[in-house]
């Protein structure tokens, strides 16, 4: 008897993002079907499977930037551990699989390098995960100056 073995595939959410506009970026005329959306200072591009913070490239996985495309197609909403994981892998997840937060806390070293003054995934403990591009240190108010 042989086991069945989950192959990657490309996720519902990364097809997703695809159709989701960019914020900031226009289409210059002729090209349609662009696949770039931007969050803050990040932008994804689903077509290239490619995430930048201004003009530095990420140097995300395939599997981390499906990871990073399905929290951010619903940002600021937590994310169950097991739906992230439904959405990248295509299956169920089993009891104790560390896989999504392994896959997180990826994406979050490497955004981190290369926007260390910007947070853009959030731990809800018990519950999961949430996108939510922020400053680490939010300006400030010049109250009680």
């Amino acid at each position: 008897m042989t086991t069945p073995t989950l192959t990657p595939r490309p996720t519902e959410s990364a097809t997703a993002l695809t159709t989701r506009p960019s914020a900031e970026a226009e289409e210059p005329e002729g090209e349609t079907g662009a696949q770039t959306a931007t969050f803050g200072n990040l932008e994804l591009r689903a077509d290239e499977m490619q995430a930048l913070v201004g003009s530095a490239r990420v140097g995300l996985t395939v599997r981390e930037f499906q990871v990073l495309a399905v929290l951010a197609e619903r940002e600021d909403r937590v994310m169950r551990r097991a739906e992230i994981y439904r959405q990248v892998w295509g299956g169920e997840m089993k009891h104790r699989d560390r896989a999504v937060d392994v896959f997180v806390r990826k994406v979050r070293t490497k955004l981190a390098a290369v926007a260390p003054e910007w947070t853009y995934i959030h731990t809800h403990f018990g519950i999961g995960y949430r996108f939510a591009p922020e400053p680490v240190h939010p300006p400030e108010t010049g109250v009680g100056t």
